[in-house]
This record gives structure tokens, C-alpha cells and sequence, in this order.
């Protein structure tokens, strides 16, 4: 299987939007390593088992808030909307992204967050920060660079 290319390269990127509460966002589709469905487990003591982990594939898939991962290993122009404290919600589907932004090893464990929906992919080219899909304006976010 020839590699990605990259985002730059693409004449017209695709994209995958995802929303939690109040709050959308476009990743690349190179970006994503695997989507899924799960049964949302709560966890009666927090304090005995605060880690949120569900497996995908036979890889361990570590979930963490969006609101926290995206400022770590995306970046977009458009800041993360002040209201989006999106740590108390929890959604049915995973977004598992790849590790460092890019492709990996097929068994390698990744970060994933939980997401309330799932719309895309499509393609489209980033305007101004956004892109527009169905009449709505998704906020794009792209890996960050190693520096």
C-alpha cells in the first residue's frame, strides 16, 4: 500500500468532521487511523480506574478529551471556542488518530478521543480555516509540524 501524501500535495484534502456537544472540527483523513462505534462504559470509581482505554483491532486505543489533545497535536487558525469544555461528555463513536499525525505501523497504540457524530468524509479545500460541508462551516485542524 503506497503511503499517504501529504496534506499539501492533495489537490482536494479529505476531510472527516466530528462533533461533541457545541463543538466541530475537520481533521484530515490521513490523519485518522481508525473510526468506530463503542458501548460508552462508565466507570463506578474513578479513583480505581480513571483511564479510559478501549481496543480497536487488538491495538489499545487511549482516549482523552478532545478539548485537551487537539491544542497538543493539531493546529488550526481558528482558536478552540471558549464555551467547549467538552470534558464532562461522552459520545458512541471514537476517533483513534495516528500516531505523530501520520501513518504508523498497522499494531501501534494510538490516542483516540470520544465524539458525539461522525459527518464525511469529503473533500474540500480549506478556506480561511473552514470548510464547508452541507451548509455548515467546519473548523479544520491539521497535525502540527515537528519542530
Amino acid at each position: 500500500m503506497s503511503p499517504t501524501p501529504p496534506l499539501a500535495e492533495l489537490h482536494h484534502p479529505e476531510w472527516l468532521g466530528v462533533w461533541i456537544g457545541d463543538m466541530r472540527v475537520a481533521f484530515p483523513t490521513a490523519a485518522i487511523h481508525a473510526v468506530f462505534s463503542t458501548q460508552i462504559k462508565r466507570h463506578a470509581d474513578t479513583a480505581i480506574a480513571p483511564l479510559d482505554v478501549e481496543v480497536h483491532a487488538g491495538v489499545p486505543v487511549f482516549l482523552m478529551p478532545l478539548t485537551e489533545w487537539l491544542p497538543h497535536q493539531f493546529e488550526s487558525t481558528q482558536p478552540l471556542p471558549i464555551a467547549a469544555d467538552t470534558s464532562g461528555q461522552d459520545g458512541p463513536w471514537v476517533v483513534a488518530f495516528q500516531p505523530s499525525g501520520h501513518e504508523s505501523q498497522p499494531y501501534t497504540p494510538c490516542v483516540g478521543c470520544r465524539v458525539e457524530g461522525i459527518r464525511g468524509p469529503f473533500r474540500g479545500d480549506s478556506v480561511a480555516g473552514h470548510i464547508h460541508f452541507d451548509g455548515v462551516p467546519w473548523p479544520t485542524w491539521t497535525p502540527r509540524q515537528a519542530t
